[in-house]
């Protein structure tokens, strides 16, 4: 007798848990998913950071092994705090499926489409910071996010961004594919079939402990997350690579602690 197979597909549909309280949790940690891919994308672009703007110019002979490893441990902590700021909206809203399991698709959808939205404004905020790097020496920062919404056409003109328009969409499409698979394949455990309490609330307190960690505030943390904690090295640029491109874009009027570098309104050519 053949054994029938189950074949999982990226967007196959999440499923919906009977008890309420489950229902929730699958959501939660849904959001957990979403903060560890969030992660690893970061963890790949500094890569390309790296490789980029230290072992391709002279910083390659004076940069410390130590700060290699600062740039991921230390930026770790910046990604988290972004993925805590990006999973409060979708936290409240997951609050709604344990009022009626009508509320649980509607709400898969919302969490689904702002996981998009996230991955193509992490890739978009990314590649042009990478952009404003090699130009100008200096991270992305507000000021110039305006100044594009401002005259998008001057701003475009300056880079080839045919290329970062293909990579966005390809990396968003892939993100929000991963995040569908993993959630649907974890919305299928047993574990949501009962109505077994203890292992929910180990559930909980595991999601409660993620936001907690990754909140970084004076409230959950006895060293808040600053600015100031990405500056690992007395290279400027060293310093830029630690942050993600949305903190660095957040916090973008607090960036001089971390060096004094050409600024983007200077000619960057002597």
């Amino acid at each position: 007798m053949s054994q029938k197979t189950v074949t999982y597909k990226a967007f196959s549909e999440i499923l919906c848990p009977q008890y309420p309280f489950a229902r929730l949790l699958v959501l939660f940690m849904s959001l957990a998913v979403f903060t560890v891919l969030l992660c690893a994308l970061n963890f790949v672009f500094r890569e390309f950071y790296i490789d980029r703007f230290i072992s391709q110019t002279a910083l390659a002979a004076t940069a410390h092994k130590d700060e290699y490893i600062d740039i991921y441990t230390v930026g770790l902590r910046f990604d988290a705090k972004l993925a805590y700021l990006m999973m409060l909206p979708a936290v409240a809203i997951s609050f709604f499926a344990l009022v009626h399991e009508v509320f649980y698709r509607p709400i898969v959808k919302i969490i689904a489409a702002w996981v998009g939205v996230c991955a193509f404004t992490m890739m978009t905020l990314t590649l042009a910071n990478m952009n404003c790097l090699g130009a100008y020496g200096y991270p992305l920062t507000l000021d110039q996010v305006q100044a594009f919404f401002a005259d998008p056409s001057s701003a475009l003109a300056k880079f080839p961004i045919f290329f970062d328009v293909i990579m966005t969409l390809f990396v968003t499409i892939l993100f929000v594919g991963l995040w569908q698979r993993l959630t649907m394949i974890f919305s299928t455990s047993s574990l949501w079939h009962t109505e077994g309490w203890i292992n929910w609330l180990i559930v909980l307190c595991c999601f409660c402990g993620l936001m907690w960690t990754s909140a970084q505030t004076s409230i959950t943390s006895t060293t808040p997350l600053t600015v100031s904690a990405a500056k690992i090295s007395k290279e400027p640029m060293i310093n830029y690579l630690v942050m993600n491109a949305p903190i660095s874009v957040l916090w973008s009027d607090k960036l001089g602690v971390l060096g004094q570098p050409q600024t983007p309104s200077q000619d960057t050519n002597p």
